[in-house]
């Protein structure tokens, strides 16, 4: 089983709890990174919801043009907001925490080690990205 596939699994496992960890996310994310508060003080919870989405399709999507075509996407439009690549890992990271705290002990090293190796491709790309503006 791939790492994007423990993921999933995670992911899905959390949905058949009929557990939402978007508010649990956005609460460890705003104590991480205080600065990007201010940047999102427009969005309300189904705009956050939206964008927890992003995040999920854009680890599902297999490695090729189409993911650097996205990665380029976010990455610009991001940062002519003021996103730095260090706001994403906080995100990624939040996300990460919430969907460990939500599963209990029904979490494993295998999806520790599997949601760690998929934060640390996507922020090297993140971070090729950002070199490249």
């Amino acid at each position: 089983m791939s790492d994007i596939d423990k993921i999933l699994a995670s992911l899905e496992l959390i949905a058949e709890l009929d557990i939402d960890v978007t508010a649990e996310t956005y609460d460890r994310y705003f104590v991480m990174s205080p600065e990007s508060v201010g940047l999102m003080t427009h969005m309300d919870h189904l705009m956050r919801g939206r964008m927890l989405n992003a995040l999920i399709m854009l680890v599902m999507m297999p490695e090729g043009a189409q993911k650097q075509d996205v990665i380029h996407f976010e990455v610009k439009t991001h940062s002519a907001n003021g996103v730095k690549p260090l706001m994403y890992l906080q995100l990624f990271q939040s996300f990460h925490g919430a969907v460990k705290a939500a599963l209990g002990d029904k979490w494993s090293d295998d999806l520790e080690g599997a949601w760690t190796r998929e934060t640390a491709q996507l922020m090297e790309k993140i971070d090729n990205k950002f070199g490249q503006l």
